[in-house]
């Protein structure tokens, strides 16, 4: 005798297909939280390339995520400890920090270490160039890779007491930012911000140039620091 499905019979396992269909969902990594325990993501070799929720840290271990190259070594890294303390970092293949920020102050980068300039204290008096040229005349060169795509120069400012001038930065004879001006008997410092233009770790070289606008003394100029700025 066969078996005649009636029409509740079917809405009821259709129901019951829904429930299981959401309950599926529910349970799966679609709408899922960590609290306990984490994800890893393995390799077709079942290398660990990421974890996520508990990872080792030191010998202990705390909440964030960390990338690993497929030989194993860590790549990068993102924590944080129960009452704060945490930091992300980037790292080589042996495992040396490239960047990191700094966790302690709550400020800035802890790595790389960045340089800075010094000058003889005898030019911070008298800029040993002089320029007394109605036109413009280059003083000094800097060369460096494009990393940044606008710098940054601070400038020593100089000129005698009836005398003002001009400086500007070039790029092949072609101004770049504002010019800046020097004032009576000046000795200050000025920065000077400009696009630099070309592609990423193209080799460039800008020129500081110098003129002499008024009076019948000298202007003179003395870089004092240089350094790539965001946009």
């Amino acid at each position: 005798m066969g078996i005649v499905n009636h029409k509740e019979d079917l809405l009821s396992r259709i129901n019951d297909l829904e429930r299981q269909v959401r309950e599926l969902r529910r349970g799966s990594l679609y709408n899922a939280a960590i609290s306990q325990g984490g994800l890893e993501v393995r390799t077709p070799e079942g290398n660990v390339i990421m974890r996520a929720g508990e990872i080792p840290v030191g010998s202990a271990t705390a909440f964030g995520v960390e990338m690993r190259r497929n030989n194993g070594s860590l790549q990068a890294r993102f924590f944080d400890s129960g009452g704060g303390g945490g930091f992300w970092a980037l790292f080589d293949e042996a495992e040396n920090i490239l960047f990191s920020d700094d966790t302690y102050s709550g400020q800035g980068i802890a790595r790389p270490y960045l340089g800075a300039a010094w000058m003889p204290y005898s030019e911070v008096l008298t800029p040993p160039i002089a320029v007394t040229s109605a036109t413009f005349v280059k003083t000094h060169r800097a060369h460096f890779p494009k990393q940044q795509p606008r710098i940054r120069c601070l400038l020593l400012c100089d000129s005698d007491a009836d005398t003002t001038g001009e400086i500007i930065l070039t790029d092949h004879g072609v101004q770049l930012g504002p010019t800046v001006t020097v004032e009576l008997g000046a000795n200050a410092y000025a920065f000077l911000d400009a696009e630099v233009s070309g592609a990423h770790m193209d080799h460039k070289y800008l020129d500081l140039e110098v003129r002499r606008t008024a009076g019948t003394g000298n202007v003179r100029v003395a870089p004092a620091w240089i350094g790539g700025l965001q946009s």
